[in-house]
């Protein structure tokens, strides 16, 4: 193992320690989408929420929808999310030297309540222009998420503290024929801001120097834009209808500036100071199949499914614009292989059932199924880099391919809701989820350099850096979600 080697994969492992944390599972659905676009939707689990239209939210899913209005209708709402994701595990200390590595401590920590509680709010309107012409407006979260572990956390400089915010604009136009079938597109422009934090420990007791040193500390936005096509379908007496529609992916471009207490400008020498960096998220495509039928005056049904094509995202990179570039300089890294993800796609299956036991009132229960990104297994790749430090006896420590930074696993939900109808322009919606996810295992490993200053200080002769091994898994991952809506037609 040489110098060269142990600085490069140091750089890349701080820098994944901190880009891969955007995606972790503050946001209770596969990966990082958020489902929660409608209070009406989350009573009955969003089970055909780009089908059903009782509201202008159906914009969110569907850019046909807005052929469903008569008249001009206005919604606005917001949902609170209240998850908590607990981890503990036992992380394992390796001073990494030339000859070999080290054992320096051994500490079992607990992580408990580290995804933080948020607000998403939602808008939407529907503007008739003719008996064949409408027009839509969406202003909601498709993507977001906080965590903040504590400052004390054994492995912050794998996981600390994390927020992504996003915004989509989705203007459309839709087009209905006879008023059964109806066809819409519409143009997504996505606002995503990130803020990025990884530190030392703040009780790191082998360098008492480093504790609480900034590792990263970056800040950054970026727009970028996509487009959603629907189709919708009623029967001529109302009582079913069936909605498909499509989502583009998107390839937002953070661009950040990065600052460091520990990592050094390739050019200047220097510590990293407002430093530019882009980071590249490929988000997925999403496709949608929504069924609604009343099959009673007083009984309605709904089926969803959706597929999220999470196999665009295979890996993060991250590119300095201002460092040398494809070998150009010292060390080869930039642009930055920071981590394989190797996401997969996956399906969510959602069923609610709407009682009406009168025009004012309508109840909703509803059910899901949601396949997390996160994929199972053991990322070889990352075992091989273990096993290039002298780990596990030569041949590598198991690495899983799911994180600290993304707990992610296959979710349950149960919900239920209703809406009153005040009168012919005016309803409140109301729903509450329980979702929960399995706990999972997670095997983690960074390598982190440490300044010759501090190696100089320790009991073991040539010490290069610090090699962290998380050895645990999720202990719980569940949240409440409640969420409130007023709708408005005239």
């Amino acid at each position: 193992m040489t110098i060269k080697t142990l600085r490069k994969a140091a750089l890349a492992a701080a820098i994944c320690s901190v880009s891969s944390g955007i995606y972790s599972s503050g946001a209770m659905a596969a990966g990082f989408l958020l489902q929660e676009s409608s209070s009406s939707g989350l009573g009955r689990a969003f089970a055909a929420e780009n089908a059903i239209g009782d509201n202008a939210a159906i914009l969110a899913r569907n850019p046909a929808g807005s052929a469903l209005f008569n008249e001009i209708a206005f919604s606005v709402g917001v949902t609170y999310v209240n998850p908590e994701i607990d981890a503990a595990g036992t992380t394992d200390y390796y001073l990494l030297t030339q000859t070999g590595p080290f054992p320096a401590a051994s500490v079992y920590a607990e992580a408990n309540d580290y995804a933080s509680s948020a607000w998403v709010p939602n808008a939407y309107l529907a503007v008739p222009f003719d008996d064949c012409w409408s027009f839509g407006l969406a202003v909601n979260t498709d993507y977001g998420l906080e965590t903040d572990f504590a400052s004390n956390w054994p492995v912050t400089h794998i996981a600390d503290k994390t927020e992504l915010l996003s915004v989509n604009i989705a203007p459309s136009v839709a087009f209905d024929y006879n008023n059964q079938f109806s066809i819409g597109v519409s143009a997504n422009f996505l606002y995503a801001d990130a803020t990025l934090k990884s530190t030392v420990p703040s009780n790191f007791s082998l360098a008492p120097s480093l504790a609480g040193a900034r590792i990263l500390d970056a800040d950054g936005d970026d727009w970028d834009y996509g487009w959603s096509i629907g189709a919708l379908w009623r029967s001529v007496d109302g009582r079913t209808r069936i909605g498909l529609s499509y989502q583009s992916e998107l390839d937002p471009e953070i661009e950040a500036d990065v600052n460091s207490d520990l990592l050094r400008s390739l050019t200047t020498g220097a510590l990293l100071n407002n430093e530019p960096a882009n980071l590249t998220l490929d988000l997925p495509d999403i496709a949608e199949l929504g069924i609604y039928h009343r099959f009673h005056e007083q009984w309605g049904i709904a089926f969803g499914a959706s597929w999220t094509d999470w196999d665009d995202f295979q890996r993060l990179e991250a590119f300095f614009p201002d460092q040398p570039a494809n070998g150009v300089g010292p060390i080869d890294y930039n642009p930055l292989h920071i981590k394989e993800e190797n996401f997969k796609s996956g399906w969510r299956y959602s069923l609610g059932l709407e009682y009406y036991p009168c025009e004012e009132v309508t109840w909703r229960v509803g059910y899901a199924y949601d396949e997390g990104a996160a994929r199972d297994g053991i990322n070889q790749d990352a075992v091989a880099e273990t096993a290039s430090y002298g780990l596990g006896g030569g041949a590598g420590l198991p690495v899983t391919w799911r994180t600290l930074s993304i707990p992610d696993a296959d979710r349950q939900w149960v919900t239920i809701g209703g809406t009153y109808k005040w009168n012919n322009q005016l309803s409140i919606d109301a729903g509450l989820a329980y979702l929960w996810g399995d706990d999972e295992p997670i095997e983690e490993f960074s390598a982190l350099p440490i300044p010759a200053n501090i190696a100089g200080t320790l009991p073991v002769p040539g010490v290069q850096g610090l090699g962290t091994y998380f050895d645990g898994g999720t202990t719980n991952l569940e949240a409440w979600l409640v969420g409130a809506s007023l709708n408005y037609s005239f």
